[in-house]
């Protein structure tokens, strides 16, 4: 079967990071998705990451349609939260991950079918947008170690280079950030740190 399990040790196929400039048509694009980077795919369900307006349920399931099959609070050391992708109009830039050795990424761990993933990866336009990212993450209801797919910015003119060049979120899209925070259990430290983001200078 091309769907392995892999045990709390991160033991199982290896592990790939999807590139734009390799991507097929989109059809094999899903299919890479799903078979090659099995790491995270538990039997038929795959482990994905959410950091974003995707760890609120009125983004998540009302407007996406997804339901998650679980969910449990997470983070993913060695990653940051990111708003390195550029937006336009009333939306100055998008959350996304970014691999950094000193910081820790919290967010919400769900599983997914992997029609409902496919879904996920089409509403936020990989692979041109963003690529597709293994990450090791700690459950922090258990403690337990699991790996997971998360979202990045692809590379490309649409991504900032520097974290000091990354423009704060709308309030508006801040506001899911915040309320899906909370609504998904992460720590309080987290949601203050969110809290802080502003784009207004007091």
């Amino acid at each position: 079967s091309a769907h392995k399990q892999i045990g709390g040790g991160g033991r199982g196929a290896p592990l790939h990071r999807l590139h734009p400039g390799a991507m097929k048509p989109w059809c094999a694009t899903l299919l890479v998705l799903a078979y090659e980077s099995s790491a995270a795919l538990l039997g038929d369900r795959i482990s994905y990451l959410a950091y974003g307006s995707n760890l609120h349920p009125a983004v998540f399931e009302r407007r996406r349609g997804i339901k998650p099959l679980a969910m449990s609070p997470a983070v993913a050391p060695g990653w940051r939260l990111a708003f390195d992708l550029r937006g336009g109009g009333a939306e100055p830039s998008f959350a996304s991950a970014r691999p950094d050795a000193r910081r820790e990424l919290y967010g919400a761990l769900y599983d997914l079918t992997p029609s409902d993933w496919a879904r996920v990866c089409a509403s936020e336009g990989v692979p041109f947008g963003y690529v597709v990212c293994p990450v090791r993450c700690r459950k922090l209801d258990d403690d337990e170690i699991e790996w997971a797919f998360t979202l990045a910015a692809a590379p490309g003119p649409m991504r900032i280079a520097r974290e000091a060049d990354e423009p704060t979120p709308s309030e508006r899209y801040l506001g899911y950030l915040r309320e899906g925070a909370r609504l998904s259990g992460l720590p309080d430290s987290w949601c203050s740190y969110l809290d802080d983001m502003s784009r207004d200078p007091a």
